[in-house]
């Protein structure tokens, strides 16, 4: 009874078998993968947010070490000083003072106030008399004087500016007189939006992070960036950012981050802790690289899937033909049909049988004389005709397919017969190029060696050693592979055992040199003079010194490809002894 179903038996186990093993280690590396770049991807994002944060205070520094040289600057103005002594400024004096306030030579600054030790307050082209510090400066700013002798504090606060309130950064400083032990002055510059701006230079304000600077106390003096132009820095952020800054371990300018109200937050401080600086950002744009590499995993994975899903439905194909093939003949077969051969080309087991089962009916054909000798001489063709129409890529997947089966039987001397002959057909075939590079070269004659110790076990032992920087020099292909065979096919005709062939590639001069050396018998001088003429013979009389199967890669075959190859500027020398064995020395330019 015929099977109606295009899914069965072994393209379904073979379709099976694929899809778990690609998905089952993709999984498993997906698995690893995901975390480990997970983590480092989310630990670069979060490198770059603390980095801005750098970045601000790092500018902010630079600008702190400017406005303390404009306070000297006015420590130093003769006409500031004057205004310290005891006796009052003449009006042009005075004139004098609020100039160099208005004028200060400094892109941060809005305005200036100076007070003096008297109570003139100059301002705006003015000078107002009797008046008290403690009628402008806000309480903290007093502060801020009473315990600074004479050093540039930068604060966020409030004064009262002809009686209307004005918050901002404020640069505070006493001025003493340099000479005389005088009450000191007191210096009031309120920084500009200049200032503010360059806290945030070179920050990516477009990004979604909101990027801020507030005080201690938890007020903002500025901000910027953020998607939304309007979300607000919660206060919870605003006191845990504190508590971690005050933190005696946390050193000013060092860079902190936590978790608050679904954000992450990167705070760090001033050396006098007045300020803070903080990047806000929302927790998924922190983890937004990593969750958009798992979506793409997934989507790898999938796609794998589908095409494991495509690869072994056409692989399977040709097996799940030629088994059709074969129940559908051998069912239909009565006895008579002697001419229905099953001819397969999988090169597996399903090939000898459908051999097999030709054979049988060949068998059955003996009593009908010329007609079994009609049919063997067909079948010879026909089979012919297929070996050389082998796709050399079907074969590789055929050899692949019986390295999976031997390995799952537990054969590990047909995994290596596999492995081997798998990598001298890639070899020998290459692509259609004519060369390759020593380091596959050497490849292909290991892989040969490979094969003939498990056909020759423990006959011989061999050694390869190439200098490194000769591996990547291109040779024609198959020119070892010969010699190393008339090393075991003659030098070890006569031994069972304790056979030794040593291959060396070295760089001499401007030649590849390549040594085989092996301690079989010693080559009849006849044979050995023959071989060290061949390179100087025409191309006829080498193909005739070791006549050969068609189709041979004998040492004629490697002498002839070498003279088309490279004319006279090659050379191949035997030496054989008893003592030392035989050593083929074969020398090719560099090109």
């Amino acid at each position: 009874m015929k099977n109606n179903k295009r899914f069965y038996g072994i393209r379904k186990k073979l379709v099976i078998f694929t899809i778990l093993a690609a998905i089952l280690p993709l999984g498993i590396m997906g698995v690893v993968l995901a975390g480990s770049i997970n983590k480092n991807v989310t630990d670069l994002n979060m490198e770059n947010y603390s980095h801005s944060n750098s970045k601000m205070i790092g500018n902010y520094q630079m600008m702190e070490q400017g406005f303390d040289e404009l306070t000297r600057n006015y420590i130093t103005n003769t006409y500031i000083q004057k205004s310290l002594e005891r006796r009052e400024l003449l009006p042009q004096d005075q004139v004098y003072v609020n100039r160099s306030l208005w004028y200060s030579n400094n892109q941060y600054t809005e305005y200036g106030i100076f007070i003096d030790n008297k109570g003139n307050e100059y301002f705006a082209n003015k000078v107002i008399s009797n008046v008290k510090p403690e009628d402008i400066l806000s309480e903290e700013l007093r502060e801020a004087l009473s315990d600074n002798y004479s050093l540039t504090k930068i604060m966020y606060s409030t004064i009262d500016r002809n009686g209307q309130e004005d918050s901002g950064i404020f640069l505070v400083r006493n001025i003493r007189h340099m000479e005389q032990n005088v009450e000191p002055g007191i210096l009031i510059v309120k920084l500009n939006q200049d200032f503010y701006d360059n806290i945030f230079f070179d920050i990516n304000k477009h990004a979604p992070a909101i990027y801020a600077m507030a005080t201690m106390e938890g007020e903002i003096c500025c901000r910027t960036g953020g998607e939304d132009q309007e979300a607000e820095i919660s206060r919870e952020i605003l006191l845990e950012a504190k508590e971690k800054l005050s933190d005696d371990a946390v050193e000013a300018g060092e860079v902190v981050h936590f978790a608050a109200d679904n954000r992450i937050c990167f705070a760090n401080t001033d050396k006098n802790r007045n300020l803070m600086f903080l990047s806000v950002v929302p927790e998924a744009v922190i983890w937004a690289p990593a969750r958009n590499f798992l979506k793409s995993m997934v989507l790898t994975m999938l796609i794998s899937a589908a095409v494991c899903i495509v690869m072994s439905a056409f692989v399977s194909h040709p097996f799940r033909k030629a088994i059709s093939a074969i129940s559908r003949i051998m069912s239909n077969f009565d006895g008579e049909s002697l001419n229905q051969e099953i001819q397969t080309s999988t090169n597996t087991e399903l090939d000898q049988v459908a051999v097999s089962y030709n054979k049988m009916l060949k068998h059955i054909g003996t009593l009908m004389g010329e007609v079994k000798k009609e049919q063997e001489e067909i079948r010879i063709n026909e089979y012919n005709s297929l070996v050389y129409q082998i796709n050399p890529h079907f074969l590789y997947n055929t050899l692949d397919n019986i390295h999976m089966l031997a390995r799952m039987d537990g054969d590990e001397i047909m995994v290596r017969l596999i492995q081997s002959l798998s990598s001298m057909l890639r070899i020998s075939i290459s692509k259609g190029e004519n060369d390759v590079s020593v380091k596959n070269e050497l490849e292909h004659v290991t892989c040969y060696l490979n094969i003939e110790q498990i056909r020759n076990e423990d006959l011989f032992t061999y050694e390869i050693k190439a200098e490194e920087s000769v591996l990547q020099v291109m040779i024609p292909k198959i020119i070892l592979q010969p010699v190393v065979e008339n090393c075991i096919k003659y030098g070890f005709a006569d031994m069972e055992e304790d056979g030794k062939i040593q291959l060396e590639v070295s760089a001499e001069d401007s030649f590849l040199v390549m040594r085989v050396r092996n301690n079989g018998s010693a080559m009849e001088p006849e044979i050995l003079d023959k071989l060290n003429q061949m390179q100087y013979q025409g191309m006829e009389q080498i193909k005739q010194t070791f006549p050969q199967k068609k189709g041979g890669y004998g040492i004629s075959n490697v002498v002839c490809r070498l003279c088309l190859r490279y004319g006279n500027r090659f050379r191949i020398s035997y030496e054989s002894t008893e003592e030392m064995g035989t050593v083929c020395k074969i020398m090719l330019p560099v090109e």
